[in-house]
Protein backbone atom coordinates (compact mmCIF):
# COMPACT_ATOMS: atom_id res chain seq x y z
CA UNK A 1 0.00 0.00 0.00
CA UNK A 2 1.16 3.54 -0.75
CA UNK A 3 0.56 6.80 1.11
CA UNK A 4 -1.22 5.21 4.04
CA UNK A 5 -3.08 7.49 6.43
CA UNK A 6 -5.95 7.49 8.90
CA UNK A 7 -8.33 10.46 8.92
CA UNK A 8 -11.73 11.43 10.27
CA UNK A 9 -14.82 9.89 8.68
CA UNK A 10 -16.35 13.38 8.63
CA UNK A 11 -14.38 13.94 5.41
CA UNK A 12 -16.78 11.77 3.42
CA UNK A 13 -20.41 12.31 2.51
CA UNK A 14 -23.03 9.95 3.92
CA UNK A 15 -23.49 8.18 0.55
CA UNK A 16 -19.73 7.62 0.31
CA UNK A 17 -19.59 6.35 3.89
CA UNK A 18 -22.53 4.03 3.27
CA UNK A 19 -20.76 2.58 0.23
CA UNK A 20 -17.53 2.09 2.19
CA UNK A 21 -19.54 0.44 4.98
CA UNK A 22 -21.13 -1.92 2.47
CA UNK A 23 -17.79 -2.70 0.78
CA UNK A 24 -16.12 -3.25 4.14
CA UNK A 25 -18.59 -6.01 5.01
CA UNK A 26 -18.49 -7.76 1.65
CA UNK A 27 -17.95 -11.54 2.06
CA UNK A 28 -18.43 -11.07 5.80
CA UNK A 29 -20.30 -13.42 8.12
CA UNK A 30 -23.34 -11.13 7.84
CA UNK A 31 -23.02 -9.00 4.67
CA UNK A 32 -24.58 -5.55 4.92
CA UNK A 33 -25.96 -3.29 2.23
CA UNK A 34 -26.23 0.20 3.67
CA UNK A 35 -27.88 3.26 2.14
CA UNK A 36 -27.13 6.81 3.22
CA UNK A 37 -30.57 6.98 4.89
CA UNK A 38 -30.00 3.76 6.85
CA UNK A 39 -26.58 4.96 7.97
CA UNK A 40 -28.03 8.31 9.06
CA UNK A 41 -30.60 6.49 11.24
CA UNK A 42 -27.87 4.41 12.81
CA UNK A 43 -25.73 7.48 13.46
CA UNK A 44 -28.67 9.09 15.25
CA UNK A 45 -29.79 6.09 17.33
CA UNK A 46 -26.36 4.85 18.40
CA UNK A 47 -24.78 8.27 18.97
CA UNK A 48 -22.10 7.66 16.35
CA UNK A 49 -19.62 10.52 16.19
CA UNK A 50 -18.44 10.83 12.60
CA UNK A 51 -15.71 13.26 13.60
CA UNK A 52 -14.30 10.62 15.99
CA UNK A 53 -14.83 7.78 13.50
CA UNK A 54 -11.85 6.88 11.35
CA UNK A 55 -11.13 5.96 7.73
CA UNK A 56 -8.00 4.13 6.61
CA UNK A 57 -6.77 5.47 3.28
CA UNK A 58 -4.43 3.88 0.76
CA UNK A 59 -3.54 6.75 -1.50
CA UNK A 60 -6.88 8.17 -2.64
CA UNK A 61 -8.78 4.97 -1.90
CA UNK A 62 -10.66 4.48 1.39
CA UNK A 63 -10.04 0.88 2.45
CA UNK A 64 -11.21 0.65 6.04
CA UNK A 65 -13.80 2.23 8.32
CA UNK A 66 -14.19 2.33 12.10
CA UNK A 67 -17.44 3.89 13.35
CA UNK A 68 -17.19 5.28 16.89
CA UNK A 69 -20.19 5.92 19.11
CA UNK A 70 -19.85 8.09 22.21
CA UNK A 71 -21.92 8.67 25.35
CA UNK A 72 -20.22 10.69 28.02
CA UNK A 73 -16.80 9.21 28.76
CA UNK A 74 -17.62 5.83 27.23
CA UNK A 75 -16.95 5.04 23.58
CA UNK A 76 -17.99 2.08 21.48
CA UNK A 77 -16.58 0.62 18.31
CA UNK A 78 -19.96 0.43 16.59
CA UNK A 79 -18.61 -1.21 13.43
CA UNK A 80 -15.33 -1.86 11.69
CA UNK A 81 -15.08 -3.03 8.10
CA UNK A 82 -12.14 -3.53 5.74
CA UNK A 83 -12.59 -3.85 1.98
CA UNK A 84 -11.62 -7.34 0.74
CA UNK A 85 -8.62 -6.08 -1.21
CA UNK A 86 -7.04 -4.62 1.96
CA UNK A 87 -7.67 -7.47 4.39
CA UNK A 88 -4.86 -9.44 6.08
CA UNK A 89 -2.55 -6.42 5.71
CA UNK A 90 -2.77 -4.98 9.22
CA UNK A 91 -5.44 -2.38 8.48
CA UNK A 92 -7.72 -3.55 11.30
CA UNK A 93 -4.87 -3.56 13.81
CA UNK A 94 -3.88 -0.01 12.86
CA UNK A 95 -7.47 1.24 13.02
CA UNK A 96 -8.03 -0.27 16.48
CA UNK A 97 -4.77 1.21 17.75
CA UNK A 98 -5.80 4.62 16.45
CA UNK A 99 -9.30 4.64 17.95
CA UNK A 100 -7.89 3.61 21.34
CA UNK A 101 -5.29 6.37 21.10
CA UNK A 102 -8.04 8.86 20.22
CA UNK A 103 -10.23 7.69 23.12
CA UNK A 104 -7.43 8.11 25.64
CA UNK A 105 -6.68 11.57 24.26
CA UNK A 106 -10.37 12.50 24.79
CA UNK A 107 -10.16 11.32 28.38
CA UNK A 108 -12.56 8.40 27.84
CA UNK A 109 -12.77 5.85 30.64
CA UNK A 110 -13.87 2.82 28.63
CA UNK A 111 -14.20 1.45 25.10
CA UNK A 112 -16.88 -1.14 24.28
CA UNK A 113 -17.68 -3.30 21.25
CA UNK A 114 -19.57 -6.39 20.10
CA UNK A 115 -18.24 -9.08 17.78
CA UNK A 116 -19.93 -12.15 16.35
CA UNK A 117 -18.78 -15.15 18.36
CA UNK A 118 -17.93 -17.14 15.22
CA UNK A 119 -15.70 -14.37 13.84
CA UNK A 120 -12.45 -15.79 15.20
CA UNK A 121 -10.05 -13.38 13.40
CA UNK A 122 -11.86 -10.30 14.74
CA UNK A 123 -12.01 -11.75 18.25
CA UNK A 124 -8.29 -12.44 18.17
CA UNK A 125 -7.58 -8.89 16.98
CA UNK A 126 -9.59 -7.36 19.80
CA UNK A 127 -8.03 -9.62 22.41
CA UNK A 128 -4.53 -8.73 21.20
CA UNK A 129 -5.54 -5.07 21.40
CA UNK A 130 -6.42 -5.38 25.08
CA UNK A 131 -10.18 -6.04 25.05
CA UNK A 132 -11.67 -8.52 27.52
CA UNK A 133 -14.88 -10.51 27.43
CA UNK A 134 -17.82 -8.94 29.28
CA UNK A 135 -20.61 -11.36 28.38
CA UNK A 136 -22.23 -13.38 25.63
CA UNK A 137 -25.19 -11.89 23.73
CA UNK A 138 -27.80 -14.18 22.20
CA UNK A 139 -31.00 -14.00 20.17
CA UNK A 140 -34.13 -16.07 19.78
CA UNK A 141 -36.26 -17.30 16.91
CA UNK A 142 -39.99 -17.45 17.54
CA UNK A 143 -40.62 -20.59 15.55
CA UNK A 144 -43.18 -22.10 17.96
CA UNK A 145 -45.12 -19.08 19.21
CA UNK A 146 -48.86 -19.79 19.33
CA UNK A 147 -50.54 -16.71 17.74
CA UNK A 148 -53.45 -15.26 19.67
CA UNK A 149 -55.26 -12.18 18.42
CA UNK A 150 -55.65 -9.38 20.95
CA UNK A 151 -56.51 -5.66 20.76
CA UNK A 152 -53.02 -4.25 20.34
CA UNK A 153 -52.64 -0.50 20.64
CA UNK A 154 -49.90 1.02 18.51
CA UNK A 155 -47.94 3.91 19.98
CA UNK A 156 -45.26 6.30 18.79
CA UNK A 157 -42.16 4.05 18.65
CA UNK A 158 -40.24 6.46 20.89
CA UNK A 159 -42.77 5.70 23.63
CA UNK A 160 -41.03 2.41 24.41
CA UNK A 161 -37.89 4.16 25.63
CA UNK A 162 -40.01 6.43 27.81
CA UNK A 163 -41.49 3.58 29.87
CA UNK A 164 -38.08 2.01 30.55
CA UNK A 165 -36.27 2.76 33.80
CA UNK A 166 -32.66 3.96 33.64
CA UNK A 167 -30.36 0.93 33.32
CA UNK A 168 -26.72 1.23 32.35
CA UNK A 169 -26.13 -2.52 32.60
CA UNK A 170 -27.61 -3.32 29.18
CA UNK A 171 -25.75 -3.61 25.87
CA UNK A 172 -25.38 -0.32 24.00
CA UNK A 173 -28.09 -1.05 21.42
CA UNK A 174 -30.63 -1.87 24.13
CA UNK A 175 -29.95 1.15 26.27
CA UNK A 176 -32.77 3.65 26.60
CA UNK A 177 -30.76 6.24 24.64
CA UNK A 178 -30.55 3.91 21.61
CA UNK A 179 -34.27 3.10 21.66
CA UNK A 180 -35.20 6.78 21.98
CA UNK A 181 -34.29 7.42 18.32
CA UNK A 182 -36.21 4.69 16.49
CA UNK A 183 -35.57 4.00 12.79
CA UNK A 184 -38.25 4.59 10.18
CA UNK A 185 -39.58 1.03 10.32
CA UNK A 186 -39.76 0.78 14.11
CA UNK A 187 -43.10 0.22 15.85
CA UNK A 188 -44.27 0.11 19.45
CA UNK A 189 -47.25 -1.92 20.68
CA UNK A 190 -48.96 -2.28 24.03
CA UNK A 191 -51.62 -4.35 25.71
CA UNK A 192 -53.66 -2.14 28.04
CA UNK A 193 -50.62 0.04 28.80
CA UNK A 194 -49.27 -2.77 30.99
CA UNK A 195 -46.81 -4.53 28.67
CA UNK A 196 -44.93 -2.89 25.80
CA UNK A 197 -43.09 -4.27 22.78
CA UNK A 198 -40.59 -2.55 20.52
CA UNK A 199 -40.29 -3.96 16.99
CA UNK A 200 -37.25 -2.38 15.37
CA UNK A 201 -38.31 -3.36 11.86
CA UNK A 202 -39.46 -6.09 9.51
CA UNK A 203 -36.96 -7.65 7.13
CA UNK A 204 -38.29 -10.30 4.79
CA UNK A 205 -39.89 -13.01 6.88
CA UNK A 206 -38.77 -11.71 10.28
CA UNK A 207 -40.27 -9.10 12.62
CA UNK A 208 -37.42 -8.09 14.94
CA UNK A 209 -38.50 -7.81 18.57
CA UNK A 210 -35.80 -5.69 20.19
CA UNK A 211 -37.56 -4.75 23.39
CA UNK A 212 -40.22 -6.19 25.72
CA UNK A 213 -41.16 -4.57 29.01
CA UNK A 214 -43.88 -5.04 31.61
CA UNK A 215 -44.56 -2.35 34.19
CA UNK A 216 -43.21 -3.50 37.59
CA UNK A 217 -46.62 -3.58 39.27
CA UNK A 218 -48.10 -5.74 36.50
CA UNK A 219 -45.50 -8.50 36.33
CA UNK A 220 -46.17 -12.24 36.70
CA UNK A 221 -49.69 -11.81 35.34
CA UNK A 222 -49.06 -13.08 31.80
CA UNK A 223 -49.16 -9.68 30.06
CA UNK A 224 -45.84 -10.13 28.23
CA UNK A 225 -46.75 -13.64 27.06
CA UNK A 226 -50.09 -12.43 25.70
CA UNK A 227 -48.33 -9.52 24.00
CA UNK A 228 -45.87 -11.84 22.25
CA UNK A 229 -48.71 -14.08 21.07
CA UNK A 230 -50.60 -11.01 19.86
CA UNK A 231 -47.53 -9.86 17.91
CA UNK A 232 -47.34 -13.27 16.23
CA UNK A 233 -50.97 -12.84 15.18
CA UNK A 234 -50.33 -9.25 14.06
CA UNK A 235 -47.43 -10.34 11.83
CA UNK A 236 -48.82 -13.55 10.30
CA UNK A 237 -46.34 -13.51 7.39
CA UNK A 238 -43.31 -12.96 9.61
CA UNK A 239 -41.57 -14.87 12.38
CA UNK A 240 -41.20 -12.79 15.53
CA UNK A 241 -37.53 -13.08 16.50
CA UNK A 242 -35.06 -11.41 18.84
CA UNK A 243 -31.72 -10.17 17.44
CA UNK A 244 -28.53 -11.38 19.18
CA UNK A 245 -28.36 -8.47 21.62
CA UNK A 246 -29.69 -10.03 24.85
CA UNK A 247 -27.28 -10.94 27.65
CA UNK A 248 -27.26 -14.71 27.90
CA UNK A 249 -29.63 -15.89 30.61
CA UNK A 250 -31.74 -12.72 30.71
CA UNK A 251 -35.41 -13.82 30.81
CA UNK A 252 -34.45 -17.19 29.30
CA UNK A 253 -37.32 -19.14 30.98
CA UNK A 254 -39.83 -16.62 29.60
CA UNK A 255 -38.60 -16.92 26.03
CA UNK A 256 -38.62 -20.70 26.19
CA UNK A 257 -42.17 -20.74 27.59
CA UNK A 258 -43.32 -18.29 24.92
CA UNK A 259 -42.22 -20.59 22.09
CA UNK A 260 -38.85 -19.10 21.19
CA UNK A 261 -35.84 -21.21 20.29
CA UNK A 262 -32.13 -20.34 20.16
CA UNK A 263 -31.08 -17.90 17.45
CA UNK A 264 -28.53 -18.87 14.85
CA UNK A 265 -26.04 -16.12 15.76
CA UNK A 266 -24.44 -14.98 18.99
CA UNK A 267 -22.16 -12.09 19.86
CA UNK A 268 -19.53 -11.38 22.46
CA UNK A 269 -19.58 -8.05 24.23
CA UNK A 270 -16.03 -6.90 24.96
CA UNK A 271 -14.58 -3.86 26.68
CA UNK A 272 -11.34 -2.20 27.67
CA UNK A 273 -10.75 0.21 30.55
CA UNK A 274 -8.68 3.16 29.36
CA UNK A 275 -7.56 4.71 32.63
Amino acid sequence: MDALRIDTAAELTLPALAQLFTDGFRHYLLPMNFTAAALAERVCAEHIDLAASRIFWSGNTPSGLALIARRGRVSRLAAMGIIPEARAQGVGRKLVARILEDARARGDARMRLEVFESNAPARALYERSGFSLVRRLIGYEGASIAPMAAPLEELDPARFSQVLPPDDSLPWQLERASLAAPPTGARCFTLEQKAFAYVSGVTGQVAWLRGLFTLPGERRRGHALRLVKALAAHFPEQRVSVPPLLPEGLAAPFFTAAGFGPGALSQLEMAQDLG
